[in-house]
């Protein structure tokens, strides 16, 4: 009887140490899992003036048979747009940074404060 309780002990001894391994596993895949999104938080939504560039060079360059004043013209057009365009845009990036409600720090704020 004596074998029979020392190798039970043993085996809660060892399932206690699996499960402790399986708890620090966990703990690494979480905190991947943080370094992930703060690596690629920059990624998740893009730039408006990016989306804008993007078109324009898409219409720019897309066409092969456009003849050169074309493309001329479409540069000067696009160079009138986005002159008139960058005001407004500016104006409206910095206050959604000024309110800070947009970046990935305040996010990590609000979810520390819903633990506590």
């Amino acid at each position: 009887m004596n074998e029979l309780e020392a190798r039970k002990r043993a085996l809660v001894a060892e399932s206690e140490l699996y499960r402790q391994m399986v708890r620090l596993e966990l703990q690494n895949l979480r905190l991947y899992g943080l370094q992930f999104k703060q690596k690629f938080a920059g990624f998740r939504k893009p730039s408006p003036v990016f989306i804008l560039v993007a078109a324009l060079a898409g219409a720019f360059f897309g066409r092969k048979r456009g003849s050169s004043l074309r493309r001329a013209a479409m540069a000067i057009l696009s160079w009138q747009l986005s002159n008139r365009l960058m005001p407004f845009l500016a104006g409206l990036f910095s206050q959604s940074r000024a309110s800070g409600t947009d970046g990935p720090s305040s996010r990590a704020e609000s979810a520390n404060a819903r633990r506590a």
